[in-house]
């Protein structure tokens, strides 16, 4: 790539950072930070559920899952063989919140004892182009480093769950706590917002919990087994209820409403918002991937859409590739697809 189309090209990315920007960031951002990935999740998985099943049936139906778990990965063995009942699905969603728990609780340590930022922290600032700034955030992601990166920065979490201890599902009080001031012009007052993101989780998240029937949030809860859709059939039954209902929906929304799309570690492998974000990205709106690696569905969108980039790991030569419907152009020596090298050299030092 010669020295005119570099600089086409940053000019084409620095422009997907407009108001009304929508962020979707996957498990790619989590395992950035130390977090498990979908394999690391599965051999965690292979170790451990045995000791959670306890009827023969269940322990043929794993086996089963099992047999095709490293061919297939997980969400296609859980979808292929559709065995997994009840139990086996309660099984997973204990493991599954365990580790992702655990592994959360060290990432958010070692950012305290170093006061060490999140790589998402660094995107805040160029998330928004209005006044309050305000970030719409979509993540399949169960963990809370997204949360926590808006915090580092002074930003307000508009979750749609109030609370810190004994919290409820309440989308309009979530929203009002973001103000922080009240400017009076003439007569009429006027709410000065904070700068804050919406978060919407459609897959839910670790401290979200069931009390009798109704939904909840506690940053103290236990993590016997919260509100988390897990990989397999059983997220399409789920995922249908509240608080998932009301964030499927938002996030939706957002998308539907979007000026531009970035997409963080996002693998394109999630029905539930499939349906509106590939629908918007072919339509044309301008769209950016930033990823180590493109799963097919990413490379499929990529490849089927005409406002659409992706920049992705490059091993051999050492750089970025940049992938777009009309081809691949090699980046060197740069790590433009990781968002904190990316803010550091796109957005504000340029190269």
């Amino acid at each position: 790539m010669n020295e005119t189309e570099l600089n086409e090209l940053k000019k084409w990315l620095q422009t997907v950072f407009i108001d009304n920007l929508v962020i979707v960031v996957g498990s790619g951002l989590s395992c950035a930070e130390g977090l498990p990935s979908m394999g690391k999740l599965a051999e965690r998985l292979k170790e451990k559920i045995a000791e959670y099943l306890s009827e023969e049936k269940d322990k043929v139906a794993w086996n089963a899952i099992v047999g095709i778990l490293d061919s297939e990965g997980l969400e296609a063995a859980l979808l292929k063989q559709q065995q997994a009942n009840e139990s086996i699905e309660s099984a997973i969603i204990k493991i599954t919140a365990e580790y992702v728990l655990c592994e959360e609780q060290k990432t958010i340590n070692k950012c305290i004892a170093e006061n060490k930022k999140l790589k998402f922290s660094y995107l805040l600032s160029h998330a928004s182009a209005a006044n309050p700034k305000v970030a719409r955030v979509i993540t399949t992601n169960y963990d809370r480093l997204i949360e926590f990166a808006a915090e580092y920065e002074n930003w307000g979490v508009d979750s749609m769950m109030v609370g810190r201890y004994w919290g409820k599902h309440d989308p309009d009080l979530s929203n009002k706590l973001q103000v922080r001031d009240i400017s009076v012009k003439g007569k009429t007052p006027k709410l000065v917002y904070r700068d804050h993101i919406k978060i919407f989780k459609p897959h839910g998240s670790l401290d979200w919990f069931m009390a009798g029937d109704i939904p909840m949030t506690s940053c103290i809860g236990s993590t016997e087994e919260p509100l988390i859709i897990t990989p397999g059939v059983g997220k399409y039954k789920k995922g249908y209820g509240q608080p998932f209902d009301a964030h499927r929906e938002q996030g939706n929304r957002a998308i539907d409403d979007a000026a531009s799309i970035l997409c963080i570690g996002y693998g394109f492998n999630d029905d539930h918002l499939q349906t509106h974000l590939t629908a918007r990205i072919r339509s044309g709106v301008k769209t950016l991937l930033l990823t180590r690696g493109l799963s097919d569905n990413a490379r499929k969108v990529v490849n089927e859409s005409s406002n659409c980039k992706a920049l992705i790991f490059n091993e051999n030569p050492l750089g970025t590739m940049v992938i777009c419907k009309e081809g691949e152009k090699l980046i060197p020596d740069v790590q433009w697809w990781d968002v904190e090298y990316f803010v550091k050299e796109v957005l504000e030092n340029g190269r």
